[in-house]
């Protein structure tokens, strides 16, 4: 059975995902028709998507206004930068319980990771979306364009898929050589994506694509995250215990590996892991910036998120928080 919200609203385990992710539709400011509907069927992981995005901005003190029915979001700061932002799920071939299925494995084959089946998912998603020329519409045309993409081809698919998504965005992937004794990573131009259909690597090499300006991401669209969010805050966990597992990103020159970790949601080494005291929503949201863009996006306006972008042939980024987390899970137990 796919999950949906009235299946969530009943279990106590997510007692508190479900109250979050009402007040979020209550606080979109014009949702789209279907969004109850949806929230029934198997759209309800697109659904969540919308409202995670939209929590994320106001976080970040956007004005964020739905004027028109597409693109789905017009976010806006303070210094009145603005962009328009279409939100996609990346979908499965086949319909699986985005609560009770068991996580799928990344590819063992470096290659097939990078440029396999899932990089070729993203490129379906990302080019239907492109065909509808949002750019040209009356009120978006000559402003920043953004596509937010979260990923839910495979159980868990998006904690391992984002090196697929980067190595498609620009081109190239990552390779690990041993310099002096040391193994150094460096970025190898592709042109291909695997499969018979052979898609062009590099989407934001081609010209015709210069009017996206970023794609947003995130690996962590779950259920998860709203409990996280609302019980480090302070919400009542009704004898249950949230712990998240999984490695942060080391910031050491040249690692190559993440640091595992496994904490309490609610204890003070993981609120301390952000300044507000409590984990943030834009704590994983990551922006790829288009490097030809023609209207760009500059990073004040997402100022929280980490901004990915290519400098002389290498990817470098800025982070906001100091923790980033690669992967993770969340664990609820009984608290005993």
């Amino acid at each position: 059975k796919e999950i949906d919200f009235a299946s969530l609203d009943v279990q106590p385990t997510h007692h508190v995902a479900a109250w979050l992710l009402n007040q979020l539709y209550l606080s979109l400011p014009n949702p789209d028709k279907n969004w109850v509907s949806d929230c029934q069927t198997a759209n309800f992981h697109t659904r969540l998507w919308e409202a995670q995005l939209l929590a994320s901005f106001r976080e970040q003190g956007l004005l964020v206004t739905q004027p028109h029915p597409a693109p789905d979001f017009r976010i806006e700061n303070h210094l009145g930068d603005e962009a328009w932002i279409e939100a996609v799920t990346a979908n499965p071939p086949e319909p699986y319980n985005h609560v009770n299925s068991p996580p799928s494995q990344p590819p063992e084959d470096r290659q097939e990771l990078f440029l396999g089946s899932t990089a070729v998912r993203f490129a379906k998603t990302l080019g239907n979306k492109l065909q509808r020329r949002y750019d040209q519409l009356p009120h978006v045309s000559g402003k920043p364009f953004m596509i937010a993409l979260a990923d839910f081809q495979a159980p868990a698919s998006m904690v391992w898929s984002r090196e697929a998504l980067i190595s498609y965005l620009y081109g190239m992937i990552a390779e690990v050589s041993e310099i002096d004794g040391r193994q150094v990573a460096s970025a190898k131009p592709v042109s291909h994506l695997l499969g018979t259909a052979a898609f062009p690597a590099g989407l934001f090499c081609r010209d015709e694509h210069n009017k996206l300006s970023a794609v947003i991401f995130s690996n962590a669209c779950s259920l998860g995250k709203l409990n996280r969010v609302g019980v480090s805050a302070g919400a009542m966990t009704k004898g249950l215990r949230y712990v998240r597992i999984g490695e942060m990103f080391d910031r050491t020159p040249g690692a190559l590996k993440g640091i595992p970790f496994c904490l309490d949601v609610t204890s003070k080494e993981y609120k301390s892991l952000w300044p507000q005291g409590y984990e943030p929503w834009s704590a994983e949201l990551e922006v790829f910036h288009n490097p030809f863009a023609r209207h760009p996006v500059p990073q004040e306006l997402l100022p929280e998120a980490t901004h990915w972008f290519e400098v002389n042939g290498e990817i470098g980024c800025n982070s906001y928080y100091e923790t980033s987390v690669l992967w993770s899970k969340t664990i609820i137990q009984k608290d005993t």
